[in-house]
């Protein structure tokens, strides 16, 4: 059987606003931006200011659509990953 997760398909959008961190810790009644599942890092290395999304793999157990919706700039999606407990090699 397939697992939806949630994936920084369009790392390349990201403007660093943090709504989707801050989506995650209000459905995890978290108050802050401290050990949430996904993490936004700035990378300032290159001529022009780059931003990387970390994504914990708990983010999954959470309502990931409303993730999505609350992102501007439409960084992530759902995709389907075949559950690889079920198989015996």
């Amino acid at each position: 059987m397939a697992k939806k997760i949630l994936k920084a398909t369009f790392e390349n959008r990201c403007n660093g606003c943090e709504l989707c961190v801050l989506e995650v810790q209000r459905q995890l009644e978290r108050v802050g931006l401290t050990d949430s599942p996904i993490r936004i890092l700035r990378d300032s290395s290159k001529s022009t200011v780059y931003f990387h999304v970390e994504i914990d793999p708990s983010v999954n157990n959470l309502n990931i659509k409303e993730v999505i919706k609350v992102c501007p700039t439409s960084v992530f999606e759902i995709i389907e990953e075949e559950d690889e407990d079920l198989y015996i090699s």
